[in-house]
């Protein structure tokens, strides 16, 4: 995500999703090892499973070298191999500098600063545009980096399959346990925390001008609805510029008013080509503009209603206000269940010089006032910590009550999904639609 504000176009957001199936040509020769634990509940997975045997079970894709693509019901405990160890306790931090890899604008520089000066140090941040910019370049080894910032859970299966992370010893974060939400210290996708620590997070939702949408969309039955009665607001409604964000609104839909919950990372093909045509009857109803700027047309009122990540809006209200224009003119609904709730990760190098100093950097920004500086400061996006929350935020003047929404709760994060790594073949069938939608 660029910095709200300094946008320059792509957020973080629609990049990082890049990388799915990126090194899914890896041997399995070395990798399958770095996997162990994994529930694999009877009749969901059946990798490896040949014969009669396969017919009793739901076969599921794998990611590279063949490890399991984590999913909420299919959860891993990456392995600790003798090979990678976590370092050892009680290790005094090392001078640096330490050596950070962000996308561009991710962070607060005057909180990066204050870690500075009480560590005696230096901060030297590379960028990257894309997670699969990111893995190319780790995986090259050319640089190598102490901490690694903004990569998601839908690239962990490429970071352990390609040996670029180093485990984690917990001991020199407390602040985990402290004070980030109990359902990120122990996330399916890894088990224990053993490589990854939460950053920050958001969910997809809808955001609105209410002084210019007349519909109580969080009122509606099925608030996704509204995008299909939007003729009254017609060259003025927008959609996520993201592929997996945005097929996976009409699943929502679809599924809303079915009474189920959707798979938000299906790779079957009737279903995802579904939502690419119920996209592309919006063509006709608004002219839907399919973009990435509402952190700044909804303030302006260039556009009034628009399929959102919540740290837009957020970012909006802070930052993007026009002279005389009250934040509360803005309004955001999210799903509490059943819809999109993503993170980001801090996460330390294989090749880490500074290994210590780098558990110092986690544990500083898990750290509850660090982390709300960097928040309202800077970032735009909100920590998981289990004392910022909407009251909080409100209370501090930062947004209005109309915005409460658009701060995650740890409850909807349980209650949601991740969109994750896909197979190849899966994340061709995205593409197709996706494409198609786009094309007219």
């Amino acid at each position: 995500m660029g910095h709200p504000k300094d946008r320059s176009g792509l957020t973080r957001r629609q990049l990082v999703l890049g990388a799915a199936g990126g090194a899914l040509g890896l041997s399995a020769a070395g990798v399958l090892a770095g996997c162990e634990n994994t529930t694999e509940p009877i009749g969901v997975s059946g990798g490896g499973i040949s014969g009669p045997a396969s017919k009793l079970v739901v076969q599921r894709p794998v990611g590279p070298g063949g490890l399991p693509l984590p999913r909420p019901d299919n959860a891993v405990t990456w392995a600790i191999t003798p090979d990678n160890p976590p370092i050892k306790d009680g290790r005094p931090p090392e001078k640096g500098p330490l050596n950070v890899y962000n996308y561009a604008n991710y962070i607060d520089p005057v909180t990066v600063k204050k870690f500075e000066k009480q560590f005696g140090t230096k901060v030297q941040i590379a960028t990257y545009n894309s997670s699969d910019e990111a893995i190319a370049k780790l995986s090259a080894g050319a640089v190598g980096f102490d901490v690694i910032i903004g990569l998601s859970a839908n690239n962990i299966c490429n970071l352990i399959a390609q040996k670029l992370v180093q485990p984690l010893n917990h001991s020199y974060l407390p602040n985990l346990a402290k004070n980030i939400w109990p359902e990120l210290q122990d996330p399916f996708y890894d088990r224990g925390s053993r490589f990854t620590v939460p950053y920050v997070v958001w969910m997809d939702g809808i955001g609105w001008r209410n002084d210019h949408v007349q519909e109580d969309i969080a009122g509606m039955d099925v608030p996704w609805d509204i995008f299909w009665h939007s003729q009254a607001y017609r060259g003025r409604v927008g959609l996520l510029d993201d592929k997996r964000d945005a097929l996976s609104m009409p699943m929502q839909r679809s599924a809303m008013h079915s009474g189920v919950r959707p798979d938000l990372n299906t790779e079957d093909a009737a279903i995802i080509n579904a939502a690419g045509q119920a996209l592309s009857q919006l063509n006709g109803i608004c002219n839907i503009k399919v973009t990435i700027t509402d952190f700044q047309t909804l303030p302006e009122a260039k556009t009034v209603l628009h399929h959102a990540w919540s740290g837009d809006l957020l970012a909006g209200a802070i930052y993007y206000m026009p002279k005389g224009t009250p934040s509360s003119v803005l309004s955001f609904w999210g799903p509490d269940q059943n819809g999109v709730v993503q993170n980001d990760l801090l996460i330390i190098g294989r090749s880490a010089k500074n290994p210590v100093l780098a558990h110092e950097f986690l544990n500083f920004f898990l750290d509850e006032r660090n982390a709300y500086a960097n928040f309202v400061n800077y970032n735009g996006y909100v920590p998981p910590q289990k004392n910022v929350d909407a009251e909080l935020l409100i209370k501090q003047g930062l947004i209005p009550k109309s915005l409460a929404g658009a701060v995650v709760r740890p409850d909807q994060f349980a209650a949601n999904q991740e969109l994750l790594q896909l197979s190849i073949e899966g994340e061709r069938r995205w593409d197709d639609a996706w494409s198609k939608f786009k094309a007219g």
